[in-house]
Formats: structure tokens, C-alpha cells, sequence
């Protein structure tokens, strides 16, 4: 009986951790870290002023545990999808692909992402930096040695290729039209990646 208490207590804590997280990525990507209300993003998320206390000891705590989340879902949901294909190349294109689709169907992260990597303020640049490693890894680890390992990409550093990989996908998913969706298409800017790795 304590049990399933403890569990259904966690399991609330748990909805409402990501309910406030949800609420301050709007809040973070509407005014910047400088302007965010922590009672906005406590009212928007549908609880009482203050409430973010309970789950995160400051602003900055909170935009850390957002940049963690939002790095979290962003490689989960590009490796399910890069995963699926057992063409190098066409992995290649999924990332991009997959990546643009990230940005598109959850803006407000995104624009968090992109709004801290060119912020001004370096200690949160370099927490991007780091939660973004496990891209890093992925893309040298999984695209680009079996890659070079089949002949399908020239030899290359794969250490260094995914960091530019990497650079090149976060600033082509960066620039957004009116919509909020990334203008450039991420097959176009994936062939052109590509073209630079075939022998």
C-alpha cells in the first residue's frame, strides 16, 4: 500500500517536472533567459506562482534540466529514426531529415537550443556542448566508420566530420521562415554534406 503510494507520488512529480519543463521552453524561447518569469512559466504550466521552487532550486537550474531534456529527446528521436536505415548514405539523409523534423515539431526547445549555443552567456554554451556529445558519438560511431569502413565515405577524422556535421545541421535547422519551420530542406543540405564524404 506505502508502495504503490510512493510510485503514484513519483509518477505526479514526474508530470509536473515535465509539465514546468514544457511551460519554460516556451517562456525561455519567447523572452530569452534574461527576461523569463519563473512565476510565467509556473502559471503557464497550470500551477500556482512559485511552485518551480518545489522541483528546481533557481532559474538556472531549471534551464540546465531543459537543456539536458531537450538534448535527451533530440538524439532519442533521431536515432530511432537513422536507425531504421541500413544504407550509410540514406542514414546520412535521415539525420538531416529527422533532425529538421525535431526542430519543426517541437519549436520552442529548439529555439532554446539555438538561442543558448549563440547567446552570449559561455558557461551554458559550453552545458550545450556537453549534453550534445552523445550526437557527437553517435554520428561518428554509427554514419561515418561504417562508412568509411565500406568505402561508401572517403577516410576522414570521424571525430572532427561529426562535430562539423553537427554544426552544419544545427545552423541549417536554425534558420526559420515565418512558420517557424526550417526553410532550407534537410535533403538538399544532406546531399551537400554528402558530396564532401564520398571518394
Amino acid at each position: 500500500m506505502v508502495r504503490i503510494k510512493k510510485e503514484e507520488r513519483e509518477l505526479a512529480m514526474s508530470h509536473t517536472r515535465q509539465r514546468l519543463l514544457e511551460a519554460a521552453a516556451i517562456e525561455f524561447a519567447r523572452a530569452g533567459y534574461p527576461g523569463a518569469n519563473i512565476n510565467t512559466i509556473s502559471t503557464t504550466a497550470g500551477y500556482a506562482k512559485g511552485t518551480i521552487y518545489n522541483y528546481y532550486s533557481s532559474k538556472q537550474a531549471l534551464l540546465l534540466a531543459l537543456i539536458t531534456e531537450t538534448a535527451k529527446q533530440h538524439l532519442e528521436f533521431i536515432v530511432l529514426q537513422v536507425r531504421s536505415e541500413t544504407d550509410l548514405t540514406r542514414r546520412l539523409e535521415k539525420f538531416f531529415q529527422a533532425g529538421f523534423e525535431f526542430v519543426t515539431l517541437f519549436l520552442p526547445q529548439a529555439q532554446v537550443m539555438f538561442n543558448t549555443i549563440n547567446g552570449p552567456n559561455e558557461q551554458f554554451k559550453a552545458y550545450v556542448y556537453d549534453s550534445y556529445q552523445p550526437f557527437f558519438q553517435f554520428v561518428s560511431n554509427e554514419i561515418l566508420t561504417p562508412g568509411i569502413e565500406q568505402g561508401v565515405f572517403r577516410p576522414v577524422d570521424t571525430i572532427s566530420m561529426a562535430m562539423l556535421l553537427m554544426t552544419i545541421y544545427l545552423g541549417t535547422a536554425s534558420q526559420l521562415n515565418a512558420q517557424g519551420r526550417p526553410w532550407l530542406d534537410p535533403i538538399q543540405v544532406a546531399r551537400l554534406a554528402i558530396n564532401g564524404l564520398h571518394r
